[in-house]
């Protein structure tokens, strides 16, 4: 990987990171819509980081997959385990700094919080070297 990969692997990394949090916003507004609509605000802020807690994880793999995968199709001679990895980093970084001004450090690291982190990982790594195996894709330029 060349140097500017580390910082579109960083890049990556906060575009997912934000895709993530807005994705969770929208479900928890679709739950207060669609689920439980008509309740008072004090119940959605108590409702929210239950919900966040369920769907950021899930929608971090989601997310973490498919930017590797993605990515690592469109350039194939990067090395797409290395770059899914730095943009995982980045991720994870940013994820527990986001978290900080909200939480004590003691409270974020959490089984939890890792477990996710770790699947999110599990899930750049998997896009990664399925993007390798699969090859180019058809609009990928041509070296």
């Amino acid at each position: 990987m060349k140097p500017i990969d580390f910082g579109k692997a960083a890049l990556t990394g906060l575009v997912v990171l934000i895709l993530n949090l807005l994705a969770t916003t929208a479900v928890i507004f679709a739950w207060a819509m669609l689920v439980e609509p008509g309740r008072d605000q004090a119940y959605y802020n108590e409702l929210a980081p239950r919900i966040g807690a369920t769907s950021g994880p899930m929608g971090g793999v989601v997310l973490m997959f498919a930017a590797a995968w993605l990515l690592g199709r469109r350039r194939p001679e990067r090395h797409a385990v290395r770059f899914a990895a730095a943009m995982w980093a980045a991720y994870a970084v940013l994820d527990l700094l986001a978290g900080l001004p909200m939480t004590p450090l003691s409270d974020l690291l959490t089984v939890r919080f890792a477990f996710s982190l770790l699947m999110a990982l599990v899930g750049a790594l998997v896009g990664a070297v399925l993007a390798r195996r699969a090859g180019p894709s058809p609009d990928a330029p041509n070296p």
